[in-house]
Parts: C-alpha cells; structure tokens; sequence
C-alpha cells in the first residue's frame, strides 16, 4: 500500500517501493538512468560558456561601495544611524559593567543564576567570572560581554518570532530556512568584508556578523519546539475556548520551553564560537589577544584569552538555561526556604550592595597576588604532547599516523574520485538521492544548486593555469562528508548515553562548552601540532567544532519522549535496548536529525578554518577575498556561495530523511 509523505501537501510525493509501488518508480529510474547515460557522454568537464560572470559584477559592486561610502543615502541614512545605535548599545553595556566592576558583576552573575535555575547555577556562573578575574583577562573580557549581550540579544529578538512564524506556517519555513542555511554556513569572512563597508569598524561589523551567524540556532530550535508540542495540548486549550495568541502563550510555549532554552543556548555558543572576528575589526576584545598570540606562535598567549572566552561562556550557558537541579540526594548545607518574589530582592540587593562595595572600596581590578600566569605551563604541555603523543609508539603509532591514513587511505581517494567523475553525473546522481528522499520538486532544487556551482568560474592555478571551482567544490565535499561520517559516529552514542543518563550528560556538559565555544583559531594551533598541517587538521578541527549540536540535540530528543510509550513498552517486557530502539530513537528521530543537520552545517561554516591549516579547497579562496579584497573578492564570493549551494543539498536531503516516514523507504 503506497504511503503518502509526512509534513504536508506542499511536499512532492517521494517514491513508494514494493509490487503497488513498481508502476511509480519505473519511469524515474528509467529517465534518471538516461540522464547519467547522457551525462558520461558529453564533455566531462564544465564548460566554459556557463560562466555567468558573478566575479566580475561582485568587484564591480566592491569598487562601487568603496567610491561612494561617504556620499549614498544608503550609507548616510540607512547603515550610519543604524552602526550609530549599535555602537550606543555596546558601549552602554560596557558602562553598566564598570560602573558594578567586578565584585558587582561577580555577584550580578551569581543572582541571575539563583534566580533562573538555582543556587548550582549560581555558584557555577559566579565561579566561572572569577576565573576571568584570576587569568588577569577582566577588561578585554567585558569588551567581549558587551558586544555578546548586545548580539545575543539582537539575535533573540529577531530569531524567536520568526521561529514562531515558521512553526505555524510550512511555506514561512521553507523560505526562510534558504536564508538560515546561507547565514549559517556561509564563511564568516566573505560576508565580512561588505558588512565591514556597510558599518565601519569595531564594535557595529562585530555585532551585526554574530547576530548572522547566532539567529539561526534561535529561530530552528523555536520552531523544533512548537512543533513538538503534543496535539492533546493544543486540543485542550482549544476545547477551553483559547484563542491563537492564547494558546500560543498559555499551552504552547511553555511546553516548548526547554526547546527554546536550548535555542538561547546555541545562540550563546555560536555567538562565542566567532566573537574572534570582533579582533579583525578593530575591538580591544579577548579575541584580539587570540590573534595576537597565534601571529607569534605563542600557544599559551592565546589560550589563555581562549579559556577566558570559555569561562564566560560557561557562566552565561550556567545562568541562561533555566534547569533547576531535580537531585533526591539531600544538599549538604541546607538553605532556608525563601518566596521568589523575597529571593529575587535579596538577589538583586546583593548585587548593588557589591557594587557599592567595591566603588568605596576603589576596586577597579583584581589583586595581583591571586592573579595567575598559565601561558608558560600550556606551552610545556603542548611540547610535550608534540614529542610524545605525535609520534606515538612504534608499532601502533601516534597521531601523525592517524593523519597520514586519514589523507592519504581516505580523504585523498574520495577527493580523486569526485573530481574524476563527469561533473553532469554527480548531478544526476546527487538528484536521483533527492528524488528517492521526497520527490521530484528535492530533485529539481539540489539540481539547480549543483548548476549554479558550475556556473561560478574558475579562478587562476592549478596544472593548466586555471582551476574551475567545481574541482574545488568535489574537494570541499569530499572534507566535508568525511567530517561527517567521523562526527556522527561520535555524536549518536554519546547523545544517546547522555540522553538515558544524567551523570553523563552532567559529564560531558562542561566538555562540549569548551568544544563549541573555544574559537577555532585557539585549538587549530594544538591541532596542528598534533596531526600536522593538511587537510587531516582541517577535518579534526571541523569534527570537534560540530559533534556538539549532534550530542545535545540527540540527548534532548530522548528525554522529551513522553514517558507513556516508554510505559507500554516495558509493560510488554522491553528490555531497555528494545526500549531504546523501538520506542525511543524512533520517537526522537526528528530531534536526532536536527542535530544532524546542524553538524553538516556546522562542518561547512568550519571549512575555512580547515583551509588555513592546509585544508586548501573553497575555504582557502573564501578567505584570500578578506586578505585582498580588491584583487579576489569576487572568486570569494564565488566560493563563498558554492559552499552555500552545498549546504544547501546536503541539508534538503538530510532534512527530508528526517521528516518523511520510514515507511516510504521500506518495501
């Protein structure tokens, strides 16, 4: 019996196997067998003639910017008062933050955490900011907070109602999910460069290139969260008589609100993962004393401001989640019961009480006594795991062995493979797996975006002078699914053991903090030393940068499975792995490829910073556009957008296994 698609009549009809089906997918597997027929036949190569010229119209555009930036009204009454408010805003925020100094933002930090999710939180967050104090990081550490409170607060403002737009509506989503894709994963630096002649320097470019990159994350887990609200709940408020705004405020947000946490959280993480951009553009931030120490080589110099970006994004994660401790165990100092209202007074007050403190006090800064140096210790470390964990044993090896098999057994094999292949059959078969997810409209779009690679151009180098960036392209591709296969083999069982354990999730919480927030720049350096330069670098940092989303989302899918099929399950003697098998992942499958999802795109946002390690390909050309804008902008943004149209497949494809039934792919 042919089964119809899941999610709604805008969606194309996927084919349906078995003897009803046989009738169905006989004309496509004839016209698609055609169609690579005809593609090995014509000219391996893509032709020139398709060359549609984008890199010259986007220098044109550049030098266009660049002569009239003090003249157009679009600069003098559009981006200049919108840079002017940003910067108001940041440099606001930095006000309120010397005026508390950190005694009163210590405490700040610790109230919001009581208040939001109690007092763990409290200490976690309020310890987290005194270890910025103790690195000595404290003042281009606030640079840091304010542009972040400022961004993230953008991004929420616009990513939660259009979340709540595309969760009501499947056309709103389907448009927007083009842009989401295209802020998500296109190469910070490409879009870099106009925002920088659209807003200046500093503070306004640093700003508006986070909220790009955060509003994503906010807008896909809002909508993830109201569409999972259970349909009961949305029948019993409608029974009661609620109205649409009643029932999206009373029934359908607060069942969607751990969703929507986790939304605020991966704004935080992805805002911090970039905040090194902010260091480019001229802000005397955390990030700049990164860049400051990679420029000399000096591992310790920037991972001790890398740990600092760490610490505050712990604090922020610890006091913005809103996850009250649900422990039996009795606290070993037991607190007096206090009413909310009493306890956000109290909380509250402490803050200006060590704020007032600390001004009559003048304390402006930490006292050196408990100020620490960790740079010269992280810089033995680093030697020593250069002599002895790089070359390993001599049998077994160390991690330069892993590299070397990694590149030359796999990566190198696969990239020499997708470059050989006709460039019209890698169409033709990238569209036969879209057709064989949902259906021929699948097919159509991922045609048209594997096409308009091809049109991009080529750009000088190469063994015949010129290399066209569809090579480049089945290079990135061939990193990138690479990166994949590697970070959804670690992600699944972890997000599954975090999911079925609280010590576990406890566990790996602090780790894929770090994992996701530490900017990539930081942890390119031991990555390098470790693995060498090449493209193996390229793809652990890439696998590091993205697993989180995966775990996270795998183990937020298996505890929001209701507890009543689990119930049935085991009344019929389920063990727990049939438990987990036949209830539970099934029941998370859509969570679980969210997450998927959001690694590919994770791993695509991250090939340019596997490109500055020797990773070459599309990341290397997207960024030679921010060193030399006037020379190559425009083969950066053709690179720029051929990464994009490469999302852009694997995430449709992706994102149609997720939400077709299982049952369309059965016989």
């Amino acid at each position: 019996m042919a089964l119809a698609t899941a999610s709604g009549p805008s969606n194309a009809t996927a084919p349906t196997f078995g003897v009803a089906g046989t009738r169905r997918w006989i004309l496509p597997v004839a016209t698609f067998g055609l169609l690579a027929i005809i593609a090995i036949a014509v000219n391996p190569n893509v032709p020139s003639w398709m060359d549609i010229g984008l890199q010259k119209w986007v220098r044109d555009r550049y030098m266009w910017t660049v002569q009239n930036s003090n003249s157009s009204w679009i600069f003098t009454g559009v981006f200049n008062p919108l840079s002017d408010a940003i910067n108001w805003l940041v440099e606001s925020v930095q006000w309120i933050l010397r005026t508390l100094r950190w005694p009163g933002v210590l405490a700040l930090f610790a109230a919001i955490g009581w208040m939001t999710a109690g007092m763990r939180a409290a200490v976690s967050g309020g310890l987290a900011m005194a270890g910025i104090a103790v690195l000595d990081v404290w003042e281009p550490a606030m640079v840091t907070l304010s542009i972040m409170v400022t961004a993230v607060g953008i991004a929420l403002v616009i990513g939660i109602p259009v979340g709540i737009w595309t969760s009501r509506s499947d056309r709103a989503e389907r448009i927007v999910r083009g842009f989401l894709d295209t802020a998500q994963v296109m190469p910070a630096f490409v879009y870099l460069i106009p925002v920088t002649i659209f807003f200046g320097i500093k503070y306004p470019p640093a700003v508006i290139a986070t909220v790009i990159y955060a509003v994503p994350p906010a807008v896909r887990l809002t909508s993830l969260g109201l569409r999972s609200v259970p349909t009961v709940m949305n029948e019993v408020g409608e029974s009661f008589g609620c109205t649409s705004w009643q029932q999206l405020l009373k029934v359908q947000l607060p069942m969607a609100r751990k969703t929507i946490l986790l939304g605020l959280n991966q704004v935080i993480m992805m805002a911090f993962g970039i905040v090194v951009i902010a260091s480019l553009l001229g802000a005397d931030d955390l990030g700049n004393l990164v860049l400051k120490g990679l420029q000399k080589n000096d591992v310790g110099a920037a991972f001790v401001p890398g740990l600092g970006i760490v610490l505050l994004a712990v604090a922020l994660d610890r006091i913005s989640t809103g996850e009250r401790s649900t422990s039996t165990r009795p606290p070993l100092i037991k607190l007096p019961t206090v009413e909310r209202r009493t306890g956000t007074l109290i909380a509250l007050g402490s803050v200006v009480v060590a704020a007032a403190v600390a001004k009559l006090a003048d304390i402006t800064a930490i006292p050196d006594a408990l100020a620490v140096d960790i740079s010269g210790t992280i810089n033995d470390a680093v030697g020593w795991v250069q002599d002895n964990l790089r070359k390993g044993v001599p049998i077994i090896g160390g991690t330069q062995a892993i590299n070397d098999f990694l590149v030359t057994d796999v990566l190198e094999p696969l990239r020499k493979f997708l470059v050989w292949l006709p460039w019209l059959l890698v169409v033709v078969v990238v569209a036969g797996i879209a057709y064989l997810s949902k259906g021929w409209r699948l097919a159509v779009g991922c045609s048209i975006c594997l096409l308009l690679i091809g049109t991009m151009g080529d750009i000088p180098g190469g063994a015949d002078g010129r290399t066209h960036l569809w090579d480049l392209s089945m290079d990135t591709l061939s990193q990138v699914l690479v990166a994949i296969v590697i970070s959804v083999a670690i992600a699944l069982p972890l997000g599954v053991w975090a999911g079925r354990s609280d010590r576990a999730q406890q566990v790996m919480r602090p780790f894929l903090d770090t994992a996701q927030v530490m900017p990539q720049f930081v942890y390119l350096i031991p990555v390098l030393f470790l693995f060498g330069v090449g493209r193996g670098a390229g793809v652990v940092a890439s696998v590091i940068y993205a697993i989180p989303p995966c775990i996270r989302l795998t183990g937020l899918g298996l505890r929001e499975v209701p507890y009543t099929p689990r119930e049935a399950a085991i009344s019929f003697g389920a063990t727990k792995r049939q438990e987990l098998v036949k209830v539970q992942l099934p029941l998370a499958f859509r969570s679980i490829m969210l997450g998927i999802n959001q690694t590919i795109l994770m791993v695509l946002a991250t090939v340019i910073i596997a490109a500055l390690v020797g990773a070459g390909a599309l990341g290397l050309v997207a960024y030679e556009g921010f060193t030399k804008p006037i020379q190559k902008i425009g083969q950066s943004a053709a690179a720029g957008l051929s990464i994009v149209f490469l999302a852009i497949v694997l995430d449709r494809i992706t994102q149609a296994w997720g939400t077709s039934p299982e049952q369309q792919r059965r016989s």
